[in-house]
């Protein structure tokens, strides 16, 4: 080991050494500042003694201890027969075994029934199983719009009554079935209120027949086993009609959630309800744009024909109360609606827990398929739900089908099939205890969500101490260790009004009552000299802490050494605010799931965890990356960044399934490829089915369809779409794959040719460039000689005389002689 390795490794063994410490004298303080033993036991991990005898010892005795450090003093900090301890503790009621036998009762749930002991911020976990029925009866309500628009749907599905039914009984045979439709609120805007309008809102097309009168909701026939009147009544339903696009679907699907009797729903069923429009829908607040003001109740009002009374008394109801009765009473929504609703709907249905949503087509003859797959994927996946309130956290751990894998915090399980048995570890930690003794009992319930059975869990959350209740043999008013003037409780006098001090010897206003004899008591221990941590006054031997400008920051412990305002901050919040958690004696005490020293930090994975898909496994940041403080932090694999909420994109690389899936469709379907070359084709279990043109369509968004385009073998390009088909997790996934009949391939080069093709035409090319310059050069000097000859023979020349010689003489004239006048 080299000297940097040796710094590095006693650099971090120092830093572990200071957090553990840090992070126990953090808990030792805060048990120290307790003063009750209800306030001890309310903190976790902290131990009272409640010892009675008083003395110069036991004076200055830590009521309020770690459990650590009573494992390390034991005997001598109190006797066992004084610690105050109370354990978290379960005890199993009803634990009757898991059984699917049909034409009998099932049990898919186990155990059923707990008590539990719980203090406050000890988490403690509880298993429990769930094995899927055979044969588990369904209850199926099918809700449809009956306005103008979809009386072709009507007509369709009178008739596809009875394949809905068998297709139901393939799946279980304790099925029923029943039927309702709605319009919309019969008053303006929604619906026309003229006379003519009231009688008949519209004529049926091609026949020229009536509408009905409107109406809003009316239950036509309740949960039967007659698939033949299903088929009579969806028939005689009337069509009627209304002014404004939404629907009063809501108005209707509130009705049959609640009327639980009219409708017929059964205790031990699922409870279906396909809710079938072309429409959107009216929400709460709507109702005021006809003076409708009365919020809704949430209640059954069915008159004896099953219409809805309360219609024009009050709104229609909220998105939120739908989900909510949905959950309370365990309701699976379909919503079957038409092409271009699927988004609205889709949105709606991320809203609504246990929904789902599927395209209706014209003929309906979807129905069926839809409705029988939407069942199919509902009993094949589990997600458990409670009824915990706020002061209890509920967390939910699991391995699902993967036995041998790592438990991961979960509350969903996909693929499963009867006989399957999944086990949860529920873990329950109380987070505070309420103020008024009655809440300290609650009952929570832990189910599958759209199932009735449930595991009931008693929960009694520990908050006092049995010695502070009066009826105790250790609680003595007036007791002569309080010198008669206090109450004896768990060891320690509470004293009555106008006394003072640890045994109610000091009178308020007394003058020695800031006698020095007391001042060692309100010092921390007796290496200190500072009285009350310096953030108050001793008054007869106890700290008295001093008052801060702002009300809301405090002092207190028994030295003052606590106080509520110096914890760390997060978003200059301290704690990251009330919501997250509270600053107690310096320290960030976290409200789940919340963590850190400044309550920054989810500790939750579920955040981290991307919506399940229908045969994929679920996996913390889609398997590639790590979940940090409710955030996926995501890795870098094979010079590959992913990115995203759970790390599911990667926008710097090419379509991994594109590339995964390539050599399967290249050898099923044009027999090339790696994989015939090594024998391999037999390992692809896809489905491939071929077409003429591979092209996107509107159904590509609902199906998760992707489409490819890639080149492969031969340099021959090819084009298909998948989408998934089957199978429990990604690495076993069967696609459905649709591709080109031919390939579109490039013609092989001949190298050799173009070779010699290229040679010989740069040769070719060469010499006629340089016969060109060759005969260019010729004719321009035969030219330039000829000028030469033209010139030479034109020249003359004085062979007599040097034409560069000149004369040593030279002769001038004067201009001012006149040659004649001399003459004369």
């Amino acid at each position: 080991m080299t000297w940097w390795t040796t710094i590095i490794f006693l650099f971090l063994t120092t830093r572990f050494f200071v957090f553990v410490s840090s992070e126990y004298w953090n808990l030792e303080n805060l048990c120290k500042s307790q003063d009750t033993c209800s306030k001890c036991l309310q903190t976790p991990q902290c131990v009272w003694c409640s010892m009675t005898i008083f003395g110069q010892n036991v004076n200055n005795l830590d009521r309020c201890v770690s459990k650590e450090t009573y494992q390390k003093k034991g005997d001598l900090w109190c006797l066992p027969s004084n610690v105050v301890d109370k354990n978290s503790t379960m005890e199993i009621t009803e634990d009757r075994m898991l059984s699917s036998k049909k034409g009998k009762v099932s049990v898919q749930i186990q155990p059923q029934r707990i008590r539990l002991r719980l203090r406050r911020g000890e988490k403690y976990r509880v298993t429990v199983k769930y094995s899927q029925a055979e044969d588990y009866p369904v209850d199926l309500y099918y809700l449809m719009d009956l306005s103008y628009s979809m009386e072709p749907y009507r007509d369709k599905l009178s008739k596809l009554g009875l394949q809905l039914a068998k297709a139901m009984q393939n799946l279980t045979s304790n099925f029923r079935i029943g039927f309702g439709s709605f319009v919309d609120k019969v008053i303006l805007p929604m619906t026309s209120t003229q006379p003519d309008k009231l009688k008949s809102p519209c004529n049926l097309r091609n026949k020229n027949v009536p509408c009905a009168p409107p109406y809003n909701y009316k239950n036509q026939m309740p949960l039967t086993e007659n698939i033949t009147l299903f088929k009579d009544q969806v028939q005689a339903a009337p069509v009627s009609g209304n002014l404004d696009t939404p629907e009063g679907g809501f108005d209707a699907l509130m009705q049959v959630m609640v009327c639980t009797k009219e409708i017929g729903w059964r205790q031990k069923a699922r409870h279906l309800i396909v809710f079938s429009t072309d429409a959107t829908y009216h929400i709460a607040g709507d109702g005021k744009l006809a003076g409708i003001i009365e919020p809704n109740d949430c209640m059954c009002h069915l008159d004896k024909k099953g219409f809805y009374s309360y219609s024009l008394l009050q709104d229609y109801p909220s998105i939120s109360q739908i989900n909510r009765k949905a959950r309370e009473h365990d309701i699976n929504i379909i919503f079957a609606v038409s092409p271009d609703m699927i988004k609205i709907y889709n949105s709606l249905s991320r809203s609504i827990s246990g929904s789902s949503t599927g395209t209706l087509k014209d003929d309906s003859q979807n129905v069926v398929a839809l409705v029988s797959s939407e069942y199919e994927k509902l009993v094949s996946s589990l997600e458990m739900i409670h009824t915990a309130p706020k002061i209890i956290d509920v967390k939910y751990f699991t391995r699902c089908l993967n036995q041998t894998g790592d438990l991961r915090e979960s509350k969903k399980c996909e693929g499963l099939r009867v006989g399957n048995v999944v086990e949860f570890e529920v873990e329950l930690n109380v987070i505070e205890c309420p103020e008024d003794p009655k809440d300290w009992n609650q009952t929570v319930e832990i189910k599958p969500r759209g199932l009735n059975e449930n595991l009931i869990i008693d929960v009694e959350i520990i908050c006092d101490c049995s010695c502070e209740r009066p009826e105790h043999s250790d609680y003595r008013p007036n007791a002569a260790e309080c010198r008669n003037s206090g109450t004896l409780v768990c060891g320690i006098c509470d004293c009555n009004s106008g006394f003072y001090g640890k045994q109610c010897e000091c009178i308020i206003n007394k003058i020695d009552a800031d006698s020095p004899i007391f001042m060692d008591d309100c010092k921390a221990d007796n290496q200190t000299t500072e009285i009350c941590s310096g953030h108050g006054s001793c008054i007869c031997g106890v700290c008295e802490c001093e008052i801060r400008p702002n009300s809301k920051e405090i002092f207190y412990g028994q030295y003052c050494e606590c106080d509520n305002f110096s914890c760390k901050r997060n978003e200059g919040k301290i704690c990251g605010g009330r919501e997250r958690g509270n600053c107690v004696c310096g320290t960030c005490d976290c409200i789940p799931p919340w963590g850190g020293e400044a309550c920054e930090c989810k500790q939750s994975n579920n955040t981290c965890i991307s919506p399940p898909r229908s045969g994929e496994t679920v996996k913390i940041c889609s398997g590639r990356g790590e979940c940090i403080c409710g955030k996926c932090h995501c890795h870098e694999r094979n010079h590959i960044r992913f990115s995203g909420e759970f790390c599911e994109e990667c926008t710097t690389c090419p379509a991994e399934q594109c590339k995964e899936l390539k050599d399967c469709v290249e050898c099923m379907a044009y027999n090339a490829g790696p994989l015939v070359k090594n024998g391999e084709c037999n390992l692809c279990k896809h489905e491939v089915i071929f077409a003429d043109v591979i092209e996107e369509n509107q159904k590509d968004e609902e199906t998760e369809a992707h489409i490819c385009e890639i080149k492969g073998d031969e340099d021959c390009m090819f084009k298909f779409k998948y989408q998934f088909h089957k199978g429990d997790t990604r690495d076993n996934a069967i696609f459905k794959i649709q591709t080109q009949r031919e390939r579109t391939c490039t013609k092989a080069i001949n190298t050799f040719g173009v070779a010699l093709g290229v040679v010989v035409s740069t040769v070719v090319i060469g010499s006629l460039i340089l016969l060109m310059w060759k005969l260019f050069t010729i004719i321009h000097d035969k030219r330039e000689y000829a000028r030469f000859e033209r010139e030479r023979a034109l020249a003359k020349w004085d062979r007599g005389e040097n034409p560069l010689y000149k004369q040593a003489t030279s002769t001038f004239s004067n201009p001012t002689f006149d040659e004649t006048a001399n003459n004369e």
